[in-house]
């Protein structure tokens, strides 16, 4: 069996295939309040992201991004599920995702029920207990402060 990976994870990382895959890998990062503040976007003088910015070279670097809301939980929701919060009802970051939208298949979700290997790491889904399910991953592990 050929393992396929789709990688989400909220801060950089490197990662290598175990196997030649037919479909790429997909590695997929989150990232919160950075706003334009890495020097592959040239907006905050004094901030050195030199990985961030090889990883720019290489990849896609979307520089027309926008976002669902103004807040983390809905915002991830979003983005995680292709609803935005007028569709979902997640408005605010004590609110969980999976008790309003049981049947919606996430991001991760998807790429795992299509045979990729799913890991990920921090703060891919907002970190309130709850909206981070098991079942979306393969492999997860906590952010550092989430991590008992």
């Amino acid at each position: 069996m050929t393992r396929r990976t789709f990688l989400a994870t909220s801060s950089a990382s490197a990662f290598t295939s175990q196997a030649a895959a037919p479909r790429p890998n997909v590695l997929f990062i989150s990232v919160d309040d950075m706003n334009d503040w890495i020097g592959c976007l040239k907006g905050y003088p004094g901030v050195s992201t030199p990985n961030i910015d090889q990883l720019a070279k290489r990849g896609a670097l979307f520089t027309d991004a926008h976002c669902a809301s103004p807040l983390c939980n809905p915002s991830r929701t979003a983005l995680l599920t292709g609803k935005r919060p007028s569709t979902t009802g997640i408005y605010n970051n004590d609110q969980c995702w999976p008790a309003v939208l049981p049947d919606v298949v996430t991001l991760p979700q998807y790429f795992k029920s299509n045979g990729y290997y799913v890991a990920g790491a921090g703060k891919v889904f907002h970190h309130t207990a709850g909206n981070n399910p098991p079942s979306q991953w393969d492999d997860f592990q906590l952010q550092v402060f989430d991590d008992p």
